[in-house]
């Protein structure tokens, strides 16, 4: 990689680049001296100057001559460091505006809109989510979470802590789960209550599919739990709306068929 690339990657234009670039290499020079070397107008030159002392990357020695030399390139760390920051904020915020932005496009269009999350770390991202639709959830369970969730402390202290988030949004949700023996144990535990779970059973050999189901707002998210973890993410309100009604049309028949004791 030459130093075009690392100036570039560090957040520095083609333009501003090759200036810092000309400047290191050849010591202090003109905004004239800098035009002849970078094929850039002198007005310009003075102008990209300005610009990169305003981010501590080059200084003025001479306010006579305007003579510019390269500060330590160690800057150019401190400025990468900010750029990621910015771009990381502006990343969250767009996460958590997004919304206002999809009511209008679903208001004039009807086509969905799906994203694919690889891996643990998009699982939790679908979690993140639906806290941040602040909206209740319609949530269908298969046992294949248990060899992600049960074994692993990190991720049993972000399960925790998301039902602990999500119950102070005031979210409920409504569950259909299997009788397996973790569910009846949490349940005597009293943790429906204190998360705003209700739930509803249904038998063990029910449901085997590896992948549990998540409506939440206008979005219906599919979890993988098989050997590849994997989210996938549908935004639609009609995609939502119909999950929503068959997982309800589903509760309401293992209400009234399936009994469980605890």
């Amino acid at each position: 990689m030459d130093e075009m690339d690392i100036l570039k990657k560090a957040g520095l234009s083609e333009t501003q680049a090759l200036v810092y670039n000309c400047l290191l290499k050849n010591g202090a020079m003109t905004p004239a001296e800098l035009a002849k070397n970078t094929d850039q107008s002198r007005e310009n030159c003075y102008m990209i100057a300005k610009k990169l002392m305003e981010l501590n990357l080059i200084e003025q020695t001479d306010n006579k001559k305007s003579t510019y030399r390269v500060l330590n390139p160690t800057n150019l760390e401190i400025l990468a460091e900010k750029r990621r920051k910015i771009v990381a904020k502006n990343e969250k915020f767009v996460k958590d505006n997004l919304s206002s932005l999809l009511d209008i496009f679903y208001a004039n269009n009807e086509m969905p809109g799906a994203k694919t999350l690889e891996g643990i770390e998009g699982i939790k991202e679908v979690y993140l989510d639906i806290l941040r639709t602040k909206k209740d959830v319609y949530f269908l369970r298969t046992e294949a979470d248990e060899e992600l969730w049960g074994h692993n402390k990190e991720l049993v202290e972000f399960l925790d802590d998301y039902r602990k988030q999500r119950a102070i949004l005031g979210m409920r949700v409504y569950a259909l789960t299997p009788a397996a023996p973790n569910s009846i144990k949490h349940v005597r535990a009293g943790g429906d209550n204190a998360w705003n779970f209700e739930r509803v059973w249904m038998p063990r050999d029910a449901y085997s599919a590896p992948t549990e189901i998540q409506v939440y707002g206008d979005k219906v998210a599919l979890i993988a739990y098989g050997e590849t973890q994997m989210a996938t993410i549908i935004t639609s309100p009609a995609i939502a709306e119909a999950m929503r009604q068959i997982l309800k049309i589903m509760m309401e028949h293992y209400s009234k068929s399936f009994k469980q004791e605890y």
